[in-house]
Parts: C-alpha cells; sequence; structure tokens
C-alpha cells in the first residue's frame, strides 16, 4: 500500500504528523489552564515552544540538506518528541514545564516543516501541485481537532498524552515508508547557510510576513481560551478547528486552478486584509457560536498566505538549500511569530481580556498588508520589470 508512488506515502504522513501536532498546538493551553495555572504563565510556557523552534529547526533544516535525506531527521525528531512527551505530561512545576517544554518543542517542532519541504520536492518531481499534497496535512489537522475535541470532553483534558502518543506512534511506523528526493548534489556548507539567512531579498520579506503570521499564531494559541471566556466548551474549540481546515482543504485542493496567475505578494497582500477583517470581527462578537462561521475564513486567509510566501520562498532559494530554506523560513514566520503571540498575546488577556487581543491582531494583519503591497510597488516590481 505504502509504495505506489512518493506522494502516496508523504499524503499518509503528512495527515498523522498534522494530526499529532493538532493535540498539542490546539490542546495544550486549555491542558496548563486545566491544571491551574495563570494565563501569564500560560503565555510564557507557550513562547518555549517557538523559541525551540528559532533554535533548533534551522540546525534540523540544515542536517537535512547536509545527509541529503529528511527522512533521517524526521525519523530522529519523532523518537526524541515522544520519549520526551512522557516526562514532560508528568511533571508539575513551573519550572519543569519550561524545560520540557523546551526539549520536546526541539524535537516536536520540525515535524511539519521539513514534511512540507519534502512536499514540495516530491510535488515538483512528480508534476503535481505542493497544494495537492500539503492538503492531507491540513485534513489531518482539522479532523483530529473535531475529534479529539469531543475525546477530550469524555477523557478529560488532563489525559492528552495518550492521543498524542496515539498518533505519534503511527506517524513514526510511516515515516520508514517515505522516499527522499534529491534536488541537488552540491555539497552544502555552513557558510552557505549562514549567506542564505542575510539575503536581504529573504529577510526583509521575513520581517514583513511576521506582521501577518503572528496574528494567525496567536489565534493559533488563545482560540480556545477566547471560546471558553465567550461561554463555549472544549468541544467547540475542536469543531471551530476543523471548520477552518476543511475550508482550507478545499482551498488547496482547488489552488491549481487560481495559483501562480498573479505575483505571490498580490495574495500574500490579500490574505493580510482576510485576517484584518477575521480579527476584527472576532473581537466584537458576543457568543461563542459566532466563531464558527468567522472560521469560515481560515482557510482563505491562511491558504493564500501559506500558498504564496512557500513558493516566494522556494523561488529565491538555491536548490541545494531548500530544506534549510524552508525550515528557516517556518522559524521565522511561524516560529519567532509564535513566541511573540504567546508571550504578548498572555500579557494582554492578563491584563485587559481576549477582546483586546483580537483587536490588536487586526491592526497588525492590517499593517502587514500595507507593508507587502508597498515593498511590492516599490521594489519587486521594479525588479520584475527589469529582469
Amino acid at each position: 500500500m505504502f509504495r505506489r508512488n512518493k506522494s502516496f506515502t508523504l499524503m499518509i504522513f503528512l495527515f498523522f504528523s498534522f494530526s499529532t501536532t493538532t493535540i498539542i498546538g490546539n490542546y495544550l493551553p486549555v491542558y496548563f489552564r486545566d491544571i491551574g495555572l495563570p494565563t501569564s504563565q500560560i503565555g510564557l510556557i507557550l513562547a518555549i515552544g517557538p523559541l525551540a523552534a528559532i533554535l533548533t529547526q534551522p540546525f534540523w533544516g540544515f542536517m537535512s540538506d547536509r545527509w541529503r535525506s529528511t527522512k533521517k531527521v524526521l525519523i530522529m525528531c519523532l523518537i526524541g518528541s515522544i520519549v520526551i512527551s512522557m516526562v514532560l505530561f508528568q511533571v508539575q512545576s513551573f519550572i519543569a514545564f519550561v524545560i520540557f517544554m523546551f526539549l520536546f518543542f526541539c524535537f516536536l517542532s520540525p515535524l511539519n516543516p521539513l514534511g512540507e519541504s519534502l512536499a514540495l520536492k516530491t510535488a515538483t518531481e512528480e508534476g503535481r501541485t505542493f497544494g495537492s499534497i500539503r492538503l492531507w496535512g491540513a485534513f489531518g489537522f482539522g479532523l483530529t481537532a473535531l475529534i479529539s475535541g469531543y475525546l477530550f470532553a469524555i477523557i478529560g483534558i488532563q489525559n492528552i498524552l495518550y492521543p498524542f502518543l496515539f498518533f505519534g506512534f503511527f506517524t513514526f511506523l510511516i515515516s520508514l515508508k517515505i522516499t527522499d528526493v534529491q534536488t541537488s548534489k552540491k555539497q552544502v556548507t555552513l557558510m552557505d547557510a549562514v549567506k542564505m539567512g542575510m539575503d536581504p531579498k529573504l529577510s526583509v520579506f521575513l520581517l514583513i510576513a511576521v506582521f501577518i503570521s503572528v496574528t494567525h499564531r496567536t489565534n493559533d494559541n488563545y482560540l480556545g481560551i477566547h471560546i471558553v471566556e465567550l461561554g463555549g466548551q472544549e468541544s467547540l474549540i475542536g469543531l471551530a478547528t476543523f471548520i477552518g481546515i476543511m475550508v482550507e482543504v478545499l482551498f488547496l485542493a482547488t489552488s491549481w486552478l487560481w495559483f501562480r496567475k498573479l505575483h505571490e505578494f498580490i495574495f500574500i497582500g490579500l490574505s493580510g486584509l482576510l485576517y484584518a477583517l477575521r480579527w476584527f470581527l472576532m473581537s466584537v462578537i458576543t457568543t461563542p457560536e459566532m466563531i464558527l462561521y468567522l472560521q469560515l475564513l481560515h482557510g482563505v486567509s491562511f491558504g493564500l498566505f501559506y500558498l504564496a510566501a512557500f513558493q516566494y520562498v522556494t523561488k529565491i532559494l538555491p536548490k541545494e538549500l531548500q530544506a534549510t530554506g524552508h525550515v528557516f523560513f517556518i522559524t521565522i514566520v511561524f516560529g519567532l511569530a509564535g513566541m511573540i503571540g504567546s508571550l504578548a498575546g498572555g500579557a494582554i488577556i492578563e491584563y485587559f481580556n481576549s477582546f483586546v487581543l483580537y483587536r490588536i491582531l487586526a491592526y497588525s494583519a492590517l499593517l502587514g498588508s500595507l507593508f507587502i503591497y508597498f515593498y511590492y510597488t516599490l521594489i519587486i516590481k521594479k525588479q520584475d520589470i527589469q529582469v
């Protein structure tokens, strides 16, 4: 079953990989709140994950290019995250949470970025669209969020370890069957990676993109708390995520119809405007059920942003540094943004409330959209004309 083609096996891997990280991304804040941690401490602990990602994801991406094997790195990271998780959910003190969260995310955070990098290489090799493979990760994310929401309503959020181990084990088994894709025979050095990270064309784009992505990552961390503040139950968190992801799946599945017809920055700027509208509406709603309708905007806003940003970064990266560049992109745009969102979001909710937080997110997304259009008009468009 697993040997029909590379993309088929990779689709299954992405389904289970995203399912594994969904358990952590969606319900870890609720778990910490359930065991009695204050919101400010929750924000600090959640920021540890992105910090670990920032410090270690570029290393794992570099080693993937250095070894010319994404598969080896994925297997190592899965083993590490499964083993450390068994300790993480047994500790009680705040300091212990900080230490083991850092170790846990050193291994967990590279899974999806490296899987997506391999998906893009595989899609290119087989003549498929990246979205047609990536959508299986989104589908796994959404379906698991829905099921786990109802599951935790029955078994309790304190048993979060068991569904994580279930999906983590299956992800590990499938990782043994995936196939690497070779894009370049050039030997990669550390200096090559450093030069790539210092490229102004890449670094300026990532800096602007963070204004939009930080709003997405903050919502990832605090959507559950916002639903609870509105009077909703844990099952509603899963349903809201499922609705948003299913729209994303449909959006990715149809990307071949519309993607590449315009410059990537046009799509990114449009996504920023949609994010701004979504967050503003989140800041004024009065019932948790209204969030379900707003989740329809998730697939469009995130789909536009992620496909376009990932494609643009791929276009400006050297072939021998694809994995390093892809992971670096996700490290900054989602890792750094996640750390900022966790710390700032926790503090804002602690001193104000989640409604104020979403109003601020709307302003940030709007600024990001304006900056990306400004950058495109003044610099990128002129460069394209000269070429």
